[in-house]
């Protein structure tokens, strides 16, 4: 009865306007008629929106984002967030996007490179994101900060809201891959993309189970102690701390995580570490095979287990810091890397 109701009173409309059309000599507008099938396309948008996401400000604290509809015009300030959205299918709404130390996958480097850049850091001025006329700001925590562009709530009051990576929270618990399904499961949700993101989180599951089930046959005492390095200097090295996301994806590879205090540390602490692999993280200011031929120069560190066996993995920065829909490949190629006998 409802719907019989709604197209007589569309029908009705219809007519009245035309009539008023034909009075004053103007064309009749040709619409598209209606039917069972664009009624319920309609119907079907009407249904998904509003949409609630729950997200964060800055600071960590929870807030959350009410969505009226689909956002058109997205600027985002790190690649990694814009590798998910390009492998969601969002390209043609990202109106502003910014370079970093990480690059994107090669299978998404023509698209990034085509996007319309407006900043060569991930630090545009609060003025040139202003110009962009986004409707939504998908960053990192510390996107929205007071040296940055400043808060969450100061954007969502002129109309504009925002999106945190979930890996990239202050004061949140560790970073985890199932952080990533949530950030995939969550931008199907604000952009209306669902099905997309159910398939990406149900591969990227997929292949978790397969590489779970083969490393669990390996016993504790045979797992590989594995010790992420970010950076290089002549007498220190940067290290990685036990809540990134880097002792996740190496514990999900079936190693140890020898991962604990992150930030500079002595090359002396290295030794006494003694990893029998070290993971290198590659970027574009800092090459994964420099920061390896620099280790192996060393000589202070030639009994070092990984360096005197050569067995070094790099993952790309992308890859490890807050992560995207490529991030399980990597867990794949670091099983592959740490029990080759297992994946021959």
């Amino acid at each position: 009865m409802k719907k019989n109701l709604w197209l007589v009173l569309l029908l009705c409309l219809s007519m009245t306007l035309s009539a008023c059309g034909q009075k004053q000599g103007i064309e009749p507008e040709v619409t598209e008629p209606v039917t069972e099938e664009n009624q319920q396309e309609i119907q079907e948008v009407n249904e998904h929106y509003p949409v609630t996401i729950e997200n964060y400000d800055g600071t960590g604290e929870r807030v959350e984002q009410v969505f009226e509809k689909a956002p058109e015009r997205i600027v985002s300030n790190q690649p990694q967030a814009i590798q998910l959205l390009l492998a969601l299918g969002l390209k043609e709404k990202i109106v502003g996007a910014c370079r970093s130390v990480g690059d994107v996958n090669e299978k998404y480097l023509d698209e990034f490179n085509s996007l319309n850049f407006i900043s060569e850091n991930d630090s545009p001025a609060k003025e040139v994101v202003l110009d962009q006329n986004p409707d939504i700001i998908i960053g990192w925590g510390s996107t929205f900060g007071e040296n940055t562009l400043g808060s969450v709530k100061d954007w969502n009051d002129k109309g504009i809201h925002t999106y945190l990576v979930e890996n990239s929270v202050a004061g949140e618990d560790s970073r985890t891959l199932d952080r990533i399904y949530k950030d995939i499961e969550n931008l199907g949700k604000i952009f209306d993309v669902e099905e997309k993101a159910s398939k990406m989180i149900e591969d990227m599951k997929s292949k978790q189970s397969n590489v779970e089930d083969k490393v669990s046959q390996i016993a504790e005492e045979d797992r590989v102690k594995v010790l992420t390095v970010q950076m290089v200097y002549e007498n220190e090295f940067y290290a990685r701390s036990r809540r990134d996301l880097t002792t996740d994806l190496i514990t999900r590879a079936g190693a140890i995580s020898l991962d604990d205090e992150g930030g500079k540390q002595s090359i002396e602490n290295l030794i006494a570490i003694n990893p029998d692999v070290l993971l290198i993280i590659n970027r574009i200011d800092s090459p994964a095979q420099e920061k390896i031929e620099a280790l192996k120069a060393n000589k202070s560190l030639a009994n070092v287990d990984a360096i005197k066996d050569e067995r070094f993995i790099s993952v790309d920065y992308v890859d490890f810091y807050g992560g995207n829909y490529e991030t399980m490949n990597t867990v794949e190629r670091l099983a592959e890397g740490f029990y080759p006998d297992l994946f021959k």
